[in-house]
């Protein structure tokens, strides 16, 4: 599919695989369609959003679609024999690049620093500063989901032992991954957050070290900051 309209007609018109809430399996479907109504809602794209709210918080090097001035910062990822090149550059999700590249399952590029401040303004707003959100929003989304076995809450994972985040962070904690070998994991607890920015695809996507490296670096930093 390419564009919107064949993306929201081929999700809206698939058949149900299992009974709502009755199972957790991860899938981009539900936010390639948020993102289409919060375009919608604000009268813009998600991408024109997101540049206006990190020109708010002072956030830096984060974006979709990076300018071509930042090609000689940004690492390749896979070479891709669906497109039939190397990726630099572009976003490395085959859904999110049919979509034009702004879509509200894929990652952006940016720098550690600048996914920290992000990371800062969560843990400010989740203290009662408003920077982001309103406080009680972001607890909302926060909130595990009720499906049996999901570590899940709204866009985010929670701490269990089976989480990407390692066994030193507190119950509080909440983070998310990308496939391409990123994370981001903050404990409002401790006032953490741990930004992880790797790259796992390159040359292919078929090496899952990623699996073991994400839970030892996050428990490193942990002690090493105890230490």
């Amino acid at each position: 599919h390419r564009g919107r309209a064949e993306f929201q007609h081929a999700i809206c018109t698939l058949p149900l695989e299992y009974r709502p809430r009755s199972a957790s399996v991860y899938s981009d479907l539900g936010f390639i369609l948020l993102a289409f109504i919060v375009a919608d809602a604000a009268g813009t794209s998600i991408d024109v959003q997101f540049d206006r709210l990190a020109h708010r918080l002072a956030l830096g090097d984060l974006r979709y679609r990076p300018p071509t001035a930042w090609r000689p910062r940004i690492a390749p990822t896979e070479v891709d024999g669906w497109r039939g090149r190397l990726l630099r550059g572009e976003v490395h999700d085959e859904n999110g690049w049919a979509l034009g590249g702004v879509a509200g399952h894929t990652g952006l590029f940016g720098t550690a620093p600048a996914v920290g401040r992000f990371a800062r303004a969560l843990l400010e707003t989740l203290h009662g500063s408003g920077r982001l959100a309103n406080p009680a929003t972001l607890t909302r989304f926060l909130q595990p989901s009720t499906v049996p076995g999901s570590s899940r809450a709204l866009g985010w994972d929670t701490m269990l032992v089976t989480s990407s985040c390692g066994h030193r962070l507190s119950p509080q904690a909440f983070g998310h991954t990308g496939f391409t070998g990123t994370s981001l994991w903050l404990d409002p607890s401790q006032d953490l957050y741990i930004v992880l920015l790797t790259n796992r695809v390159h040359p292919s996507r078929s090496n899952d070290a990623i699996l073991e490296v994400r839970p030892a670096v996050h428990d490193a930093v942990v002690e090493a900051l105890k230490g």
